[in-house]
């Protein structure tokens, strides 16, 4: 397959946003998409202004067949950030994913929840569910140290952690192979 892709790349390890210096996962040989990281970091910084305390979800998933669409991963974001709404009641639920394929011969999806810390503390319940859920589609990778929690006393130092370590979900490589109408990544919407 061909790859589509027509996005402004950045190289360097820190990138500016709404004038703030942030230090991320890229260098001046391998390059990051700098629209997805300016958009999950709004939608994380949105989530810190709602709420007192961010959870944040880091996981993999991996399909079984190839597909050139994301019809299954919108599905399956969209019943899980339901059941995360229902199960911790809670209003807002932010996230970030993308769409990658490099020697596999389907596609994987590295994706990140933002929840309210003061309904969720850590990953085990919701790994589980992800994992349960996911698994008619293919499976869901261990990913180290899946979680972070940010609060008043952390802010600051877990929110550059979680910023540097999910700006890797934007890195060029891997990124374009698939239909010219499907995305690379997607995001919440939150306002």
């Amino acid at each position: 397959m061909p790859k589509q892709n027509r996005k402004k790349e950045h190289y360097g390890s820190f990138l500016t946003i709404n004038n703030e210096q942030l230090e991320i996962n890229s260098s001046d040989e391998y390059g990051v998409y700098p629209d997805i990281i300016i958009k999950m970091v709004e939608q994380l910084d949105l989530c810190i202004d709602k709420h007192k305390r961010v959870f944040v979800l880091r996981f993999d998933l991996h399909l079984d067949e190839y597909s050139d669409d994301n019809k299954e991963i919108s599905k399956f974001m969209k019943a899980q950030i339901q059941r995360i709404k229902r199960k911790y009641k809670t209003k807002y639920v932010g996230y970030v994913w993308v769409r990658e394929m490099e020697r596999a011969k389907t596609q994987h999806y590295h994706c990140a929840f933002f929840i309210d810390g003061d309904k969720i503390r850590n990953s085990f319940a919701l790994n589980q569910q992800i994992k349960a859920k996911w698994y008619k589609n293919g499976h869901r990778s261990v990913v180290p140290k899946p979680y972070y929690f940010l609060d008043k006393h952390n802010m600051k130092e877990e929110r550059e952690k979680v910023i540097y370590r999910l700006s890797y979900l934007a890195k060029v490589r891997g990124k374009g192979y698939r239909s010219a109408q499907a995305k690379d990544y997607s995001t919440s919407r939150l306002k």
